[in-house]
């Protein structure tokens, strides 16, 4: 090492303060770009927002059909006219996400101080409705929940005002009446308007949507907002039909019009099988039927795909344009998650506590980043090849740049299926693994947010335990690395029906991560046994006396197999949503092209063989060539660059492992535990902070924390767990933050980290 001379020491601070100060200029420059884009998107969604209003006043009639008429004259017609004037904003959002998720991905780069939360939660995270038909609802989803039906209110309004009027004044048919004509109008403008959402019911389960990525939306809470948009488009397409069928019944022709198939106008025919798939649907996927029979849920919900192509059928070319972009976006990550599934990924090892909960460490590729809060799908073949399970990632990202582990409690037919191949992999010794795993994500935030808190409280339920696992094991590996601006209190509050999932706590070793970890940060666990009045030890036998109950928290020992070194030749594919915004970029532009070529091929290659106007094919076959022409952009042009994507990384993958030494996974600090707990205290839960028989009384634990807390802290509450547990934590954040605030001025901040399709 060069030693310094005292003469060059002006000099190196001189050289340090100049990279401090050109690296603090970079951050701020990132930081307006990044506000400079968000505003932006503001203002193209509010702006197509108030567009689709606008078209339902009469006043805005003219100025669309005018638009509508100069716009048809260029090569896709009406088609693109539809696309340009209620895609289009859409297609902005897109790019501009992309552009927003690259500056945050610089910024994130960076080692800018996190700002720590102070004062009120925000109504992001302000619990509001805590009980009902739509679950726990934050202020802020309210509020969008209310402006959207305002604006639902007064098109429809709008478009009553305009067509009753109509339906008096204009001529009709001699076998319709005054009020049947009223009827249909508000069936087809319920129709109208569920196209419109229809565009937006698609956007929540595209798993690495760039659009909700960008607002740090990840898909475990996403999935929430297609549910109430399911049960909202759904309730619009049921009345459209009925508005529809009833004065067609008392016109007479009720069976002629369900059974007619118009070539030049809507074909009624597709659109009565749409819905009655949308029905099906939308019936099996209601709470009660999902939670006893998931697999019918499952099964029925691939119906997405008749349903979609028969309202193309049925509505044509231009009006499905309306909800083309939704579509597209689902159907490219559906592509791309076909792509990264299609590979199999090694498990380095397995390990089984004496619980029955299992734990799987999966090879990952070096350039696939996730957060402590990330969860994986996972299929494993030889089980089921159509099921796919989503599974919170139980590891910290500084456990390991080539692994990733999750946490698995038996509970159904398939997961004790994959407990039964774990159990015959540990007895076996060191053969590897003997079943093939597929895994597609992994997903979730695009921040670690939790760090943004001076005080975590995370309450967990069973196996909810498993992404806290992740955090704490995060922290410690942080405060190892000496990293600035980390929680300083951290409260976990654990329940279990039985003394023996406490185990899975123990699979963390905290002074083998971080030694002294207790003097670097405050670390407390409360952990409840709900079924049980005291422990019960695992060894079977009489009546066992104090000592031998409590020494049941050191005596188990952990099934574990050996690593298999040639699983990580296996890793997880890097295709994922979620990865590269670069690649995922000129994968959407190229799949937008490719579907631009594709529709203008269409048109000129029929007007040049019939020598005849594209409006003249019939209307279903013109939606029919649309959605074949979304599909194909996507898998042919899109495919191309997900495929030169896959290249690039393989050859960059062998020139990283040519310049390395070595290619062999090297072992976490505490990957060598087999006992759930050892002799010297290390354990996280342990006698003194276990009660049995009881549910933790979670008012007098916020109490506790607030407490401890000066006033004007923030508290960020995490809980993942069963609904009950999630609906208990979000009516204590309420009340502290509302009727006690006063007493503590401390804000709790509510996130849920619960998954439930």
């Amino acid at each position: 090492m060069r030693k310094v001379n005292l003469a060059e020491e002006p000099l190196l601070k001189k050289e340090d303060a100049e990279e401090q100060q050109q690296e603090t200029t970079r951050q701020m420059g990132l930081t307006v770009a990044e506000w400079a884009v968000r505003v932006t998107m503001c203002a193209v969604f509010f702006s197509g927002v108030a567009f689709i209003a606008a078209t339902s006043t009469h006043n805005s009639r003219e100025t669309l059909e005018w638009l509508l008429e100069h716009l048809r004259a260029y090569p896709l017609g009406l088609t693109g006219a539809f696309l340009l004037l209620f895609g289009g904003p859409f297609l902005v959002l897109v790019i501009f996400a992309i552009i927003s998720l690259a500056i945050s991905s610089s910024r994130n780069k960076t080692k800018a101080i996190k700002k720590k939360v102070r004062g009120r939660s925000s109504l992001q995270n302000q619990p509001v409705v805590v009980e009902g038909l739509l679950g726990v609802m934050s202020a802020a989803e309210l509020l969008w929940i209310a402006v959207f039906m305002a604006i639902f209110t007064w098109m429809v309004v709008n478009y009553m005002i305009r067509d009753f009027h109509a339906a008096e004044t204009e001529p009709r048919e001699y076998y319709e009446t005054v009020w049947g004509c009223k009827v249909k109008s508000v069936g087809v403008r319920l129709g109208f308007i569920g196209i419109i959402c229809l565009n937006l019911l698609f956007l929540p389960v595209s798993r690495g949507s760039v659009l909700f990525r960008s607002i740090d939306i990840p898909f475990e809470h996403a999935t929430k907002y297609h549910v109430w948009l399911g049960h909202f488009v759904m309730i619009l397409f049921t009345l459209h039909g009925l508005f529809l069928i009833i004065p067609w019944y008392f016109e007479g022709h009720l069976i002629a019009r369900l059974l007619s198939w118009e070539p030049y106008e809507l074909a009624i025919l597709p659109g009565v099988i749409a819905l009655v798939a949308g029905i099906m649907m939308w019936v099996t996927s209601l709470g009660w039927v999902r939670q006893k029979f998931f697999e019918l849920f499952f099964y029925t919900h691939q119906l997405y795909i008749v349903f979609m192509v028969f309202m193309a059928l049925h509505v044509g070319d231009f009006i499905f344009s309306i909800a083309f972009v939704g579509f597209f976006l689902f159907v490219f990550d559906r592509f791309l998650r076909f792509c990264q599934s299609r590979s199999t990924v090694g498990v380095l090892s397995v390990k089984l506590l004496p619980c029955g909960t299992y734990e799987l460490v999966l090879a990952k590729p070096q350039g696939l980043k996730y957060h402590a809060l990330s969860f994986v799908f996972i299929n494993v073949p030889g089980i089921s090849s159509l099921q796919w399970h989503p599974f919170s990632v139980s590891s910290s990202p500084y456990d390991g740049d080539d692994r990733l582990k999750v946490l698995i409690k038996p509970y159904g037919e398939w997961t004790h299926q994959l407990q039964d191949a774990v159990s015959a992999a540990v007895t076996k010794g060191p053969c590897p693994f003997g079943q093939q795993v597929a895994v597609e994500g992994p997903y979730g935030h695009e921040s670690d947010y939790f760090l943004q808190y001076e005080t975590l409280l995370m309450v967990a339920g069973g196996i909810g335990v498993s992404p806290f696992v992740a955090i704490i094991r995060d922290l410690l590996q942080r405060y190892q690395r000496r990293q600035n601006h980390l929680p300083t209190d951290v409260t976990l509050i654990w329940a279990v029906k039985k003394s023996e999932e406490l185990q899975l706590l123990d699979l963390v070793s905290p002074s083998s991560i971080c030694p002294q970890y207790d003097l670097k940060f405050n670390l407390k666990v409360h952990t409840f046994v709900t079924q049980e009045a005291e422990p019960v030890p695992l060894e079977s036998g009489p009546q066992t006396t104090d000592r031998q109950q409590s020494d049941m928290f050191k005596k188990s020992r952990i099934l574990s197999s050996l690593y298999d070194f040639e699983a990580s030749k296996r890793p997880m594919s890097i295709l994922v949503g979620t990865s590269s915004n670069l690649w995922v970029g000129m994968g959407l532009i190229a799949s937008m092209l490719g579907y631009l070529f594709l529709e203008n091929l269409v048109v000129y290659s029929y007007e040049g063989f019939y020598h005849h106007s594209y409006n003249t094919l019939p209307l279903w076959a013109r939606g029919l060539f649309d959605i074949m022409s979304i599909i194909l952009g996507v898998v042919c042009f899109g495919g191309s660059v997900i495929a030169l994507w896959s290249i690039w990384y393989q050859f960059s993958k062998q020139k990283t492992e040519g310049d390395s030494k070595s290619t062999q996974p090297l072992l976490d600090a505490d990957e060598d535990i087999t006992t759930v707990a050892n002799e010297c205290g290390n354990q996280l839960v342990h006698p003194s902070n276990t009660q049995f028989g009881h549910r933790p009384d979670l008012k007098e634990l916020f109490e506790a924390c607030a407490k401890r807390q000066r006033a004007g802290g923030n508290v960020g509450v995490l809980v993942c767990g069963p609904e009950t547990l999630q609906t208990s934590v979000a009516e204590n954040c309420r009340s502290f933050n509302t009727t006690y605030y006063n007493t503590y001025k401390v804000g709790f901040s509510y996130h849920s980290v619960s998954f439930d399709l």
